[in-house]
């Protein structure tokens, strides 16, 4: 069941640059980020009430301690999100390959900083072939003047976005001993769902979003991110207790050809070997990355 899961949790993941090219013709980045947290929360709440998991009567206690890392991981999962809704809304549906690879070299050079692993040459390589592989994809043969002056600012995002999503994870690694895994993520992005709201509300009031009328497709949108973030989170943290952890980047890598695929059917969008190859790059610079740590 744990194979089934990551896999599921891919598909899912996959989807977001289709969400949010669905939802972007209607919402700036910064709504479609606070209704991704916010109807993230509800599609959690709802998982507790199904699984009748009412909140444990030391709830409040025992997140209380953890609060400095729940507000730091709401934080960095709200960044996350905001930098690349924003790119997604400007370049291909599948751009956001690039945050793995990104969030996976910042956790390794994390675990070197502050819990003092080892960082042998191999290791090393594989951060390259990562870094490297990221490079192919956005400059995807263009001239490097329309390199730098198109591609780089998204690419810088997408970057961006996949450090603040490893801000998160070290979060959640921080506070994983003390809460439940539906009650941490449903903290986190509750407080997500919260900073994101804040800037939206002068807009708001001034009536920015009168003559918004949302088609199926954008509210269709709306719930699946939703979904997704509230459903793929569990899902992910599930399938971690269940299969080695070096198969978990592995399964998940998959996201990457999801999200292409989705590019070329529903928007179609060109796929050039530089793309494909770079995808395969940062793929197996993620595999050595997880191998040479479950071998420790």
């Amino acid at each position: 069941m744990g194979y089934l899961y990551l896999l599921c949790v891919a598909l899912m993941f996959s989807f977001g640059g289709t969400c949010v090219k669905l939802i972007s013709p209607y919402f700036s980045p910064a709504y479609i980020t606070f209704f991704r947290f916010a109807v993230g929360v509800c599609f959690l709440l709802l998982l507790k009430a199904v699984k009748r998991q009412p909140f444990r009567k030391d709830f409040f206690s025992t997140a209380r301690p953890a609060a400095g890392w729940i507000l730091f991981g709401a934080a960095a999962k709200w960044l996350a999100y905001l930098t690349e809704n924003y790119a997604l809304s400007h370049g291909p549906s599948y751009g956001n390959i690039i945050t793995q690879p990104a969030q996976m070299v910042f956790l390794t050079l994390s675990s070197v900083l502050l819990f003092r692993e080892k960082l042998p040459p191999k290791k090393l390589f594989c951060i390259f072939l990562c870094m490297a592989g990221v490079l192919c994809i956005s400059w995807n043969g263009r001239p490097l003047d329309v390199f730098f002056q198109e591609n780089i600012l998204l690419t810088g995002l997408f970057i961006l976005s996949g450090l603040c999503a490893g801000c998160h994870v070290l979060s959640q690694k921080m506070i994983a001993d003390r809460m439940d895994i539906i009650d941490s993520n449903l903290s986190i992005f509750a407080v997500s769902a919260i900073l994101a709201f804040l800037p939206l509300v002068p807009g708001a009031v001034c009536g920015e979003l009168a003559g918004v009328h949302p088609d199926l497709g954008c509210l269709a949108g709306i719930l699946l991110f939703g979904f997704i973030t509230g459903f793929g989170f569990y899902l992910n943290a599930r399938a971690i207790l269940l299969v080695p952890f070096y198969m978990v980047p592995v399964i998940q890598s998959t996201m990457a050809i999801f999200a292409i695929l989705w590019g070329v059917l529903f928007f179609h969008e060109k796929i050039s070997g530089y793309i494909v190859g770079g995808t395969l790059m940062f793929i197996f610079g993620i595999i050595g990355l997880q191998k040479k740590e479950s071998r420790r």
